[in-house]
């Protein structure tokens, strides 16, 4: 690669900006379309990998939770997506979201997320994560080091710069951009479980519950996720605002009547 065709890719990447649903500045380089098309490819794998679980029970429970969130997305956001749920067997305590309307639960949360209400506070964080486009964030952050690395090499920097360059972006730029994408997805899932009718205040218990579950933590600012205590401040914040979306759904006559699975 030359060093003019490298400077025109910097210029590229460095261009293409857009802002996230909070009005935070974002770098993304992939369209719409392809990041649905990887959503897919991923999603497909992972069903081929890991068991589904067998209780209809909790199938039908969280896909009722899910069906709710959906609904209260933009028109323009639900509509025209093959939103999905798929119920893992497996038992850590996560749910994931991809681009075009993925949803991935793993049967396991529902030992932690004790009520629809909590179930749906994971829900609406991972779809809140395909909303703000962190995907395709993420994946633009990673293309932006490989560019940096390249530079490095370009420049003719020795091996030690060079290590230097990833590490750097690794802490300068992943690490707090991923705790802003974990605090940006709070921020968007509690008002969208709120829209949902599902109480907000339940998403403070669910932290509650995970910090009870979890073990020793590395210290916050090494860390990619907020810390519970941090999580349930912000949550905290913004919950006048819930409470009042929340009001409003159930004066709509929203309001979610999903029975938990029987958990094997």
């Amino acid at each position: 690669m030359s060093r003019h065709t490298l400077l025109l890719l910097l210029v590229a990447l460095v261009t293409a900006c857009t802002t996230s649903p909070l009005n935070r500045r974002q770098v993304v380089f992939y369209s719409e379309s392809e990041m649905a098309r990887q959503g897919e490819q991923a999603y497909r794998e992972m069903q081929s990998e890991l068991p589904v679980t067998p209780n209809a029970s909790e199938i039908t429970y969280v896909q009722c939770v899910a069906d709710y969130v959906i609904e209260a997305l933009d028109p323009n956001l639900r509509n025209g997506v093959n939103w999905e749920v798929t119920v893992f067997d497996d038992p850590q305590a996560n749910a994931f979201a991809l681009p075009g309307g993925k949803i991935g639960v793993y049967n396991g949360l529902l030992n932690v997320a004790f009520n629809q209400h909590q179930l749906a506070a994971v829900i609406a964080h991972e779809v809140g994560h395909v909303l703000a486009n962190h995907s395709n964030e993420r994946a633009s952050q990673s293309a932006l080091r490989n560019v940096g690395i390249t530079a490095a090499r370009v420049l003719g920097a020795s091996d030690t710069a060079i290590e230097a360059v990833d590490y750097g972006a690794r802490l300068g730029l992943l690490l707090p951009f991923n705790r802003t994408q974990e605090s940006e997805a709070d921020s968007i899932g509690i008002m969208l479980m709120a829209d949902a009718g599902f109480d907000p205040e339940q998403s403070v218990a669910l932290w509650e519950n995970m910090s009870a579950e979890g073990g020793p933590r590395q210290p916050e600012f090494l860390s990619t996720h907020p810390s519970p205590a941090s999580r349930m401040a912000d949550l905290r914040a913004r919950m006048e605002a819930a409470l009042v979306a929340r009001a409003d759904a159930q004066a709509k006559g929203i309001n979610p009547d999903c029975v938990p699975g029987i958990i094997n």
